[in-house]
């Protein structure tokens, strides 16, 4: 049985950017720049990354990242730090990104358990 804790809040957080990486002849170029920013995200940032677009495109990839917290503040200053991390990466070129902030909650547990 789920009890939330009367202070309880649940926020994630997705960022989804889309990445160009300039000079990458093969894919075995592409993933090695793409592979380079995921992990450099998850360690800087703890967060779960994860590349999700373009696998099979020698010059662009998308890469999601994923945070949670207990208030939407944090949550978006994750986010934002993140984008910045790819915004300032060395061997690929930041294109776009969007990002979403939702709030979970205990109701959504319940249905999820139906």
């Amino acid at each position: 049985m789920y009890l939330p804790a009367a202070d309880e809040e649940v926020w994630v957080g997705v960022v989804r950017m889309l990445v160009h990486v300039p000079g990458s002849r093969t894919l075995k170029d592409r993933r090695r720049a793409v592979q380079s920013l995921v992990q450099r995200i998850a360690a800087r940032h703890h967060a779960s990354v994860a590349e999700v677009g373009h696998l099979e495109s020698p010059g662009a990839a998308v890469v999601a990242a994923t945070v949670v917290a207990n208030q939407p503040q944090l949550v978006r200053a994750r986010l934002d730090a993140i984008r910045r991390e790819a915004e300032l990466a060395a061997d690929s070129v930041f294109v776009d990104s969007n990002t979403w902030v939702l709030k979970m909650s205990a109701a959504d547990e319940v249905a999820s358990r139906a």
